[in-house]
Order: C-alpha cells, then structure tokens, then sequence
C-alpha cells in the first residue's frame, strides 16, 4: 500500500511539474507519431493493422460519388468532406479546435489511434508509454466496446449491426508481451 501512494505521489509531482501545460493532454500527434515506435514486429505491428483498415480510409470514403450521393439525400448543405455530421465519425478530433493539433497531425488520416485511445502528446512518449499507469494519468484510454459505438450506429447512412467481437478482429492490435522498454533511450524531439 505505502508502495502505491509513493507512486501516485511521484505521478502527480511529475504532472504538476512538467514542461507541458495541462492542456498537452488534449493535444492530437497525430498517426505517424504513433508508428514510430508502432509499426515494427516486435511491438506487434499496431500501426500496419490501421494502415490496412477502414479507419485509415474513413475520410478517403467522403471523397467518393456514394458519400456525396448520401449528403444530398440528408439535404446537407455542404459536401461529406466538409460536413460535421460526416465528420464526427470519418476525422480524428473533428470538432476540436485547431490549437488542438500538433503540427504531424493530418485529418486526412481518417480515423486514427487517437479516436480510440485519446489525444496523445502528453502520453506518446516512450518513457511514459512503458509505464502503463502513467500513460494513463497522462491521457491514454483504453477504449471500451461501447466507445465503438459513437460511430457505429443507426445514425451511419451505411450501418450494419454492430458486433463487436466480429469487428473488433478486422482491427485487433496487440502489443507484444515480450517487448522490453528500453530504460535510458533518448527521444529525437523532432517527432
């Protein structure tokens, strides 16, 4: 127990205290801050699994003759690519302000980690990544079968019922339980 409070301790010292603000937890990095660390075989290939999804191509399908078919059929006034009811399920942060994403952040991406898992700047980092407790005080969610749900609803023109089991495995992403965090391994601050 005395174990526990010193962490806890130590967690919220360090999040008082650090260089970034409170707002950096609300900060979109965007997808390929995520794939560096995220795309290799020994963290379990996470970012190729969303290449090849239809997350990845969610705002890519606002481009199409269908989605622009169904806007006008909705009687939108704006295109799919510029409407919020298309938006809020086909862009990572939509209605977010833009102070809210950082500079690798690209809304073409579609729907990427951070729907899922949080805006990510304040977490991304691998010192914190490796701890699973901070990553969490810092921002990471662990996304809930519901949470799909936002999205995948009766409100989509192209709905099917949702299964998660059955769709949860065309996006299934797991780490490695072997990976090893390194422990004195600098981040280039560039990303």
């Amino acid at each position: 127990m005395k174990n526990i409070l010193i962490i806890n301790m130590c967690v919220m010292i360090t999040l008082l205290f650090s260089e970034k603000g409170p707002d950096d937890k609300n900060i979109y990095a965007g997808v390929k801050r995520c794939k560096v660390c995220h795309e290799t075989e020994e963290m379990g290939n996470q970012y190729t699994v969303w290449e090849h999804s239809k997350h990845a191509d969610a705002y890519k399908t606002l481009l199409t003759e269908e989605s622009a078919e169904i806007a006008k059929s909705w009687g939108l006034s704006l295109s799919a690519q510029e409407a919020p009811e298309c938006l809020k399920c086909h862009v990572t942060g939509y209605n977010n302000s833009k102070a809210e994403f950082g500079k690798k952040f690209i809304k073409e991406d579609g729907i990427q980690c951070e729907s899922c898992h949080g805006p990510g700047e304040a977490y991304r980092k691998e010192n914190i990544m490796c701890d699973r407790d901070l990553s969490i005080a810092n921002g990471l969610i662990l996304p809930k079968p519901e949470d799909c749900l936002s999205c995948h609803n009766e409100e989509s023109p192209r709905y099917k019922t949702f299964v998660y089991e059955t769709y949860y495995e065309k996006i299934m992403h797991k780490s490695n339980p072997d990976y090893s965090c390194p422990s004195d391994e600098e981040e280039d601050e560039d990303w």
